[in-house]
């Protein structure tokens, strides 16, 4: 196609305020439907009942089950049943992300550093997002050089700083869960935005971490002479063919295994030893960056082992590692942040969820 051809196509194509108030109308329609609308259903009904149903580690029961390709499938369809509308809503935002929006106008809206982080961090806010189906939008951001910090803020601030959870938190469990729960999220956030500008500084140049996406980040939606619907659903598929085949298979393998990485009930669990206790609360803290769940099941997760005997610093460690992250969420955005900040993210997110196991034996729980 020649340039002049290029050039009437993109006179004759939407406005650039058409398409900004087309991302944001898609924007809101999205986390209403997904988020917003059974959010305000949901709340008031734990806040009645001061229950949010069987933990997903266990389904009810006791125990998770044991090992076998039939509890990773139980376990993925409770876990899917929940979070599709969010995910769905998170793989459109993503493609629209990277076919609608500038550069220029991102870096606007997110700057940079710690202006970035504070900003990634408010616009997570209304989100109400697990790491999973944050992901795609974090992926989508850095296609476009939004800044690394600002991205990351706003990717971990999703199930950290969830207001949501902490009316959950609040209902269902005693005060200070609520203030430790809020703490932790801060904490995390806190940490990614430090690491994210240690990161900066180390490595200045680095925009993207795949060298074959730098083309994509560097070109600007106009540069595209192709119709906006066909360039908006071309970057759907392709999201949707690299992560969701990989993400199913690990939610089922996790799902598998969630009675291993979660003895509950097991006697060294329980036990009373301190070497047993910072052991087990270690355990507790790696297996909870690894587990996906959906938004704020990790309050009737900490109700549950409560209930069967584990205590309240046993517990804690899991209050902020489960939501923060999992593999599957950390494996979604390996291309969009440098593996060594993801390693280093992922230590930071047990290390607090150390220091809420701390808290949690300081107050007493």
């Amino acid at each position: 196609m020649t340039d002049a051809r290029v050039e009437v196509r993109r006179r004759t194509g939407p406005p650039p305020w058409a398409v900004l108030a087309g991302f944001a109308v898609l924007v809101v329609g999205g986390l209403l439907w997904a988020k917003w609308a059974p959010y305000w259903v949901k709340v008031p009904s734990v806040a009645g009942s001061h229950s949010l149903g069987p933990s997903i580690l266990t389904g009810g029961e006791p125990a998770p089950p044991g090992v076998s390709l039939g509890a990773g499938v139980e376990f993925a369809g409770t876990y899917f049943l929940a979070i599709w509308p969010a995910l769905v809503v998170g793989l459109v935002l993503a493609a629209a992300v990277r076919v609608a929006l500038p550069s220029a106008w991102i870096a606007r809206v997110f700057g940079a550093g710690v202006r970035g982080g504070v900003r990634g961090s408010a616009l997570a806010l209304p989100s109400l997002m697990c790491s999973c189906c944050a992901a795609p939008v974090a992926v989508g951001l850095r296609r476009r050089a939004a800044d690394l910090t600002a991205t990351l803020a706003y990717w971990l601030a999703n199930p950290a700083l969830n207001p949501v959870v902490l009316a959950f938190c609040a209902f269902v469990l005693p005060w200070p869960w609520t203030v430790l729960r809020a703490a932790a999220g801060v904490a995390v956030v806190v940490a990614a935005v430090a690491l994210g500008r240690w990161w900066a500084r180390r490595a200045p140049g680095d925009a993207v971490v795949d060298a074959a996406d730098v083309v994509g980040v560097a070109e600007e939606p106009s540069a595209d002479g192709r119709p906006l619907v066909v360039r908006f659903l071309r970057a759907l598929g392709g999201l949707a063919v690299r992560l969701l085949p990989e993400y199913l298979l690990l939610v089922v393998a996790l799902g598998a295994f969630r009675g291993v990485l979660f003895p509950v009930g097991a006697s060294w669990l329980t036990g009373t030893g301190v070497v047993l206790a910072v052991v087990a609360v270690v355990l507790l803290a790696v297996a909870g960056t690894l587990l996906p769940i959906p938004t704020g099941a990790e309050v009737a997760v900490v109700v549950a082992l409560l209930a069967v005997g584990v205590s309240g610093p046993l517990a804690a460690a899991l209050l902020v590692t489960l939501p923060a992250v999992s593999l599957p969420s950390l494996l979604m955005v390996r291309s969009a942040f440098p593996r060594r900040l993801l390693v280093a993210v992922t230590g930071s997110v047990v290390a607090v969820g150390l220091l809420t196991s701390a808290g949690a034996w300081a107050v007493g729980l």
